[in-house]
């Protein structure tokens, strides 16, 4: 039953019966996959100029064809958007985008402008947005602009990584700034790009961001728009009010990180936390490309990759933000060094049971549109179990984790009179007791996610005809040995 619940649910998504199509979903109930376009998948071996997949510094291969060739792997998962890194033409082994020199061309290496309508089109044809990386920062050291003293300004940036070859824009120039609002309307218009993911917001001046945010939606009135950001600390108000609907979430970020790779640590943690920021909700990731990778921290502390991938995805699909996932994790890919984080996706090593799950929490969540924009409450909380509870105005669903190290179980009392709980991922059935509460009990390491259905009792039909398959079964067991006797003898 649960296989072929499993089969259903993949086939739903699969199809897109379950999906919204790519022009009415809002954004914040997208399910977003983040591609470092040269550390992806290879589809044109024939874009090799720079490639040396033995330099961790060099380009590896990664190409626009490649992701085209995954679209229905993506599409299967359940992502509905995917987040490219930069693409723009790149001074030599720019291979991560951020040495741009022309901000009007793809860098030859992943393609060309046909390449990127391509990947776009057929994204759109299954229901899928794609969103560039916008840097509006830096360009390279060999840009035009970084030889004019009044269109750049001294690095303050405090993440240098990839950016020694580099300098920092004056995006108070006039120049400067009609050249990236230019570029932005060309991605807009010529690729029909759904967005932009803006890169390091808290690095760009809180001025030319607004005049941005406002710029671009002239353009294109329904565009997307994520932000990344360099340092938490340095992500004020001003940016969280720039008009940028989704922002990562660094702190929640770091606090799924060390509550899930770390078991026993309660879950209720997430949920104080989450408050204790004033509830912001934003991008939800455990890792990306700046990180070590979620997996390495799992294994680095004796846990079982594929339980813990689990639990931290069922969390970020079902409390407040948008799940983004960087590539690989399906896999899930290990990684601590930036040699081994950037390595090409191993496709051929994915495991196809947290795959499977992962389509199964995307349904889920497609179905469900409130755990999208629900209200969010901690129900109950045992130890390390916690039951979360979301509600709009005619649903609620329960989300049970533990991230204990052994069985745990937890109660809740706010569930309707003569109703009973059904597990969506393993149909199990949860009743009122005696004392009229509802016990939850879970293994390890393992979740739960409840829809609310009248309490139906026993299923004597299905009971009955367990027990007719028994009866037939002991009763051609008694006729065999029959005969076997009466051979013998």
């Amino acid at each position: 039953m649960k296989k072929l619940a499993s089969l259903i649910l993949i086939l739903l998504i699969f199809f897109g019966w379950t999906n919204i199509t790519h022009s009415e979903a809002p954004i914040n109930e997208e399910i977003i996959y983040t591609v470092f376009v040269d550390r992806f998948n290879n589809g044109d071996p024939m874009l090799s100029d720079q490639v040396d997949v033995d330099d961790p510094t060099a380009y590896h291969g990664g190409d626009i064809q490649g992701i085209i060739n995954k679209l229905d792997y993506l599409k299967q998962l359940g992502f509905t958007t995917i987040s490219l890194s930069s693409i723009m033409k790149n001074a030599s082994d720019g291979y991560h985008g951020y040495w741009i020199e022309d901000f009007f061309a793809v860098e030859e290496q992943f393609g060309t402008l046909d390449d990127l309508k391509t990947l776009v089109k057929e994204a759109h044809n299954r229901g899928m947005k794609v969103i560039l990386e916008f840097v509006p920062n830096y360009v390279a050291k060999s840009h035009p602009f970084a030889d004019d003293p009044s269109k750049i300004v001294p690095t303050t940036v405090s993440d240098k990584m990839w950016l020694d070859e580099t300098v920092t824009l004056n995006l108070k120039n006039k120049e400067v700034k009609d050249l990236l609002l230019n570029a932005a309307d060309y991605w807009l218009t010529e690729a029909n790009i759904d967005g932009y993911n803006i890169h390091a917001i808290d690095q760009t001046p809180i001025k030319f961001l607004n005049e941005f945010v406002v710029h671009v939606k002239k353009v294109k009135p329904d565009i997307y728009l994520t932000g990344s950001v360099l340092n938490a600390d340095d992500l004020t108000e001003e940016y969280l009010n720039a008009g940028i609907p989704l922002i990562d979430n660094k702190v929640m970020q770091g606090s799924m990180v060390n509550v899930f790779a770390n078991a026993g640590t309660p879950v209720k943690n997430l949920y104080n936390k989450w408050k204790s920021i004033g509830k912001r909700s934003g991008l939800l990731f455990v890792d990306n490309k700046f990180t070590t990778r979620f997996t390495r921290e799992i294994v680095k502390n004796g846990q079982n990759p594929l339980t813990t991938w689990k639990i931290a995805l069922t969390y970020m699909y079902m409390s407040p933000g948008v799940p983004m996932v960087y590539q690989g994790s399906a896999i899930p890919m290990d990684g601590n060094t930036p040699e081994e984080v950037q390595r090409l996706v191993q496709f051929n090593n994915g495991d196809q049971d947290l795959q499977d799950f992962i389509t199964r929490l995307s349904t889920i969540r497609k179905q469900f549109p409130l755990s999208a924009d629900g209200k969010f409450e901690l129900a109950s909380s045992n130890g390390a179990i916690s039951v979360f509870k979301r509600t709009n105005e005619d649903t609620t669903i329960f989300v049970a984790i533990n991230n204990g190290k052994k069985t745990e179980d937890v109660s809740i009392t706010d569930v309707p009179e003569g109703m009973q709980l059904e597990d969506l991922l393993s149909g199990d059935i949860v009743r009122e007791n005696d004392h009229g509460k509802y016990r939850i009990g879970l293994d390890r390491e393992s979740v739960a996610i409840y829809t609310i259905e009248q309490d139906k009792g026993l299923n004597w039909i299905f009971i009955g005809a367990i027990i007719s398959v028994f009866v037939v079964f002991a009763l051609v067991v008694a006729l065999l040995s029959r005969k076997q006797k009466t051979s013998t003898e």
